[in-house]
């Protein structure tokens, strides 16, 4: 089995999590500014709900990464006579790491961590 294509996939799909990066980066600096204009307290959590989604999205990204490497690496080990029903494997590793999922992992992911950190000082300082 050849996984050239595959691999090629998958860098491009490990690419993607500059733009979730991104994303938390400009939502922060949003988050900050509106409570270095004494905004609403609103438009501020609503920054908090908008990291929440992005670690969210970083989290099931990582799961479908990880998933994604172990069943090409169990295909690449194993090298079997004939083709696995490779959705089915993937699908199955998948589920596995999902299901390891709660909403305490979105709280613990480092930007937003660093988010609420940061949003703390600045309501102190403000």
């Amino acid at each position: 089995i050849s996984f050239n294509a595959i691999d090629s996939a998958l860098s491009s799909l490990k690419n993607s999590q500059s733009y979730i990066n991104s994303g938390m980066d400009i939502a922060t600096k949003i988050a900050f500014d509106l409570v270095e204009s004494f905004n609403d307290e609103e438009d501020v959590n609503s920054m908090e709900k908008v990291m929440l989604e992005y670690a969210a999205m970083d989290r099931d990204l990582n799961n479908y990464l990880k998933a994604f490497e172990e069943m090409v690496n169990q295909v690449k080990r194993e090298k079997p006579e004939n083709i696995p029903d490779l959705e089915n494997l993937m699908k199955e590793k998948l589920m596995a790491l999902e299901g390891k999922n709660s909403d305490s992992d979105l709280q613990r992911n480092e930007k937003y961590m660093y988010f609420m950190d940061q949003l703390k000082e600045m309501k102190k300082q403000c």
